[in-house]
């Protein structure tokens, strides 16, 4: 049976302070006490799950921590460990070491664990995904050599030494298929006999590149090799005008393709800078693709097809023909979210009748970008129908300068999304060169979205467009779901699959929407390369790994924004309407204490009348959500903070029916500890620095008071 604690009104307050005391008053603001001798257990004194995040090194090492997680709380969330950026690593292989550490405890101790999170657009290793995506995509990313994944055979490329005697070893091209990593080329290298630290006894040059003074450079390629237990490593050359000119030995190579990074820093400009691969170290055949070297501070390079996903409306788009006649088709722009992939805009082409072998009836064309004489650029987009059967065919416009103006016509478009692509080559410069949408052949209502041309010669890798830049996002995505998901199989029973995918406005989530703060390096937007999809995709792979765990999407301000609550509720079922397990959704509550009630309450009744499971994910109370510098934490504010943790709790228990609570997450323990702690300018917490109770304490026990 719960116990319950009542709150002694503070009554006896200066006279100065009389007339904020009765405004106060007549809400409970000032209810406070003194909760020392209050038993410990928290979690006993509630009838669902109370849970509290938790991070490494305080876990680890301070007893007072670790003893209150224990003995207040059913389970733990990991505030960093389980995220991307913790366990990825710059080659894309998974280091589990602290997340285990903090798995075992846990469960030592007979805490539950809250798997958080799995797909998030922050604290990700954004180097390694970068890598993923150079050149293609519009990654912000360019590849600063060519012939990066030997499509031009060895163009550019140096054989500079091949053993001892020299042609004992072999370096060359190959086409093998099972020694391609993407593509059709690669680059192989026979080392005859394990030259030891002679490493340079087998050695290529990188085509050269512009190096600046003060930058630091990212090299990354994938290696092979035919037997287990290679090695490889990278040099600068020249060497004089790097800090750091060799890579240290990369051993334990083996016959999977593994990614391989390193970072360079340059002393000085060095316009002819090459990356020598030297690889005489262990005998063996290697095989080589992918080559990426790149400036990763540098700023974005713009697109050359300028709203190519329609947020600047139509802007540079033109609806050329509409129909036999005029306007008995239409073509608008739609932001309806089911019509949309990503951003909050597409093209919607209504076509009211089959004009069969005059596709151009009914035709849209793009913005102009400028083409030059003798490049091929990639052309790609996403389209669905309202009805399956549907068509569409690009063309080149003006057709003059294009050695191949029409493409094919690109029949069975059906109402999933689906990516086509196109190659064009010129023959001469155009710089008001259009793509042409000739849509008229078959009557249907069709959608279009993620327009990007691209430099076919910039492409990053084996030279594949955004097509396989895209299959690469979607591998590492599904990888890292799978792997950690694998890992922590019934010791991990429920997870945040999906964190944050709506923006305040409730647009879905993109690099085009969302401000990255200066100097942050751990971004990456799954939506920019997968789209709407990205998030389904997530919750497929996590249900196929452990279809016994319950799947949460997590979100925030979802109190205080009605626009993303709308939202979010109606992307959650729009994808559960298209076969995605989505058990839950989390709301995080990173309040402050005078967070409108009435959001709270609002929030709290959409989410239930879900049906789905409701946690609040990540509560904590903000007292100085100004951040002024001179705060102190005085019983008022104490106070104030006790009695929003109260109601809150109360305002759960009121509005989500048992059967959805899924549980309460305080978001840390003490107040010094907290993300908010801010240099100690807010104290959002329980516990105070030296563990002792707070006020909040009382007022996370009160809210269990029914109502």
């Amino acid at each position: 049976m719960r116990t319950t604690y009542r709150i002694i009104s503070l009554f006896l307050l200066s006279s100065v302070l009389l007339f904020s005391c009765k405004r106060e008053l007549e809400t409970g603001i000032l209810n406070r006490g003194n909760f020392d001798n209050r038993p410990p257990g928290l979690k006993s004194e509630f009838d669902f799950p109370i849970g509290t995040a938790i991070s490494y090194t305080p876990f680890t090492t301070i007893n007072e921590y670790a003893n209150i997680a224990a003995s207040d709380f059913d389970l733990v969330t990991f505030e960093y460990e389980m995220k991307h950026g913790a366990i990825v690593r710059n080659n894309g292989s998974l280091d589990f070491t602290r997340a285990d550490q903090l798995v075992n405890l846990a469960e030592a101790g007979g805490l539950g664990i809250f798997g958080h999170t799995l797909v998030w657009h922050q604290n990700q290793n954004a180097e390694y995904l970068n890598t993923l995506t150079a050149g293609g995509g519009g990654s912000n990313i360019v590849n600063l050599i060519e012939n990066p994944g030997f499509e031009n055979g060895l163009t550019g490329w140096s054989v500079v030494n091949t053993g001892n005697p020299a042609g004992a070893s072999k370096i060359e091209l190959t086409t093998t298929a099972s020694q391609v990593r993407s593509g059709t080329s690669a680059l192989r290298v026979i080392t005859d006999q394990s030259y030891g630290t002679s490493q340079w006894r087998v050695q290529a040059h990188s085509p050269a590149f512009n190096a600046r003074a003060g930058v630091t450079y990212t090299i990354s390629f994938w290696i092979k090799a035919a037997t287990a237990g290679g090695s490889i490593r990278l040099s600068a050359t020249p060497t004089g005008t790097v800090s750091n000119a060799y890579q240290g030995d990369q051993d334990n190579i083996g016959t999977d393709w593994t990614q391989v990074s390193w970072n360079i820093t340059m002393t000085s400009n060095e316009p002819n800078q090459r990356i020598s691969f030297d690889m005489g170290k262990a005998a063996n055949t290697y095989f080589i693709d992918d080559v990426l070297i790149f400036d990763p501070n540098a700023p974005p390079p713009p697109p050359l097809l300028a709203n190519g996903g329609l947020e600047g409306g139509l802007t540079g788009w033109a609806a050329v023909n509409t129909g036999n006649p005029a306007g008995s088709s239409s073509i608008a722009l739609t932001n309806a979210p089911n019509q949309v992939r990503s951003g909050t805009n597409a093209l919607r082409i209504l076509v009211d009748q089959n004009y069969g072998t005059s596709q151009w009836r009914v035709q849209a064309h793009t913005p102009t970008f400028a083409a030059e004489a003798g490049k091929t650029y990639n052309i790609s987009f996403w389209i669905k129908a309202a009805n399956a059967g549907g068509s569409v065919r690009l063309s080149a416009s003006p057709t003059g300068a294009v050695v191949n103006a029409y493409q094919g016509d690109q029949d069975g478009i059906g109402n999933d999304w689906t990516q086509i692509n196109w190659t064009i080559t010129m023959n001469a410069n155009e710089p008001n060169q259009r793509i042409s949408f000739d849509i008229g052949k078959v009557a249907n209502t069709y959608y279009i979205d993620d327009v990007v041309i691209q430099d076919a010669a910039a492409a990053g890798g084996g030279g594949g467009g955004n097509e396989a830049v895209e299959q690469k996002v979607d591998e590492a995505m599904k990888n890292y779901i799978t792997t950690v998901m694998t890992r922590y199989k019934g010791k991990v029973k429920a997870w945040d699959v999906v964190n944050e995918p709506m923006t305040e406005a409730g647009a879905l989530r993109t690099d085009a929407n969302t401000t990255v703060p200066q100097g942050a390096t751990d971004f990456f937007f799954w939506s920019k390369y997968l789209g709407r999809d990205y998030a389904f995709k997530a919750f497929q792979y996590a249900a196929e790994t452990d279809p016994d765990a319950l799947l949460f999407i997590n979100e925030f301000n979802l109190e205080t924004s009605r626009a993303k609550l709308d939202s979010l509720i109606a992307f959650v079922k729009e994808m559960r309407d298209r076969g995605a397990k989505i058990d839950g959704i989390g709301t995080q509550m990173h309040i402050s204490w005078n967070t409108t009630r009435a959001g709270i309450d609002e929030a709290f009744r959409k989410l239930a009348e879900t049906g789905l499971q409701v946690r609040i994910s990540e509560l904590d109370v903000r007292v100085n959500p100004g951040a002024k510098p001179d705060f102190v934490l005085t019983p008022q504010f104490e106070a104030y903070q006790a009695t929003m943790y109260e109601y809150v709790i109360q305002s759960y228990i009121k509005h989500v029916p048992p059967a959805q609570r899924h549980g309460i997450t305080i978001w840390g323990v003490s107040d010094n500890l907290s993300w908010l702690f801010n240099d100690g300018r807010d104290f959002p917490l329980l516990y105070n620095a030296d563990f002792t109770r707070k006020a909040a304490y009382g007022g996370v026990l009160n809210g269990t008071r029914q109502q």
